[in-house]
């Protein structure tokens, strides 16, 4: 069982015998699912830029044999 990514509770994803399905899914309650969007919002989450990186380092420069 995948567990929600925010408060580590339990996700169903298909439904069984003994627990429907998650609507919510991948998130255990819209309460976590508002959680996980605001700090995207907030941009608390970020997405590597391997660009960036390389643009910080253009700028400095190396002297050999000194």
């Amino acid at each position: 069982m995948p567990h929600c990514p925010i408060c580590n509770a339990l996700v169903h994803l298909r439904m069984t015998f003994e627990h429907p399905a998650t609507v919510t899914a991948p998130f255990c309650s819209d309460r976590c699912k508002n959680i996980d969007l605001g700090r995207w919002l907030d941009e608390s989450y970020s997405v590597p830029d391997a660009d960036r990186e390389s643009d910080e380092d253009d700028g400095e420069s190396y002297s050999e044999g000194s």
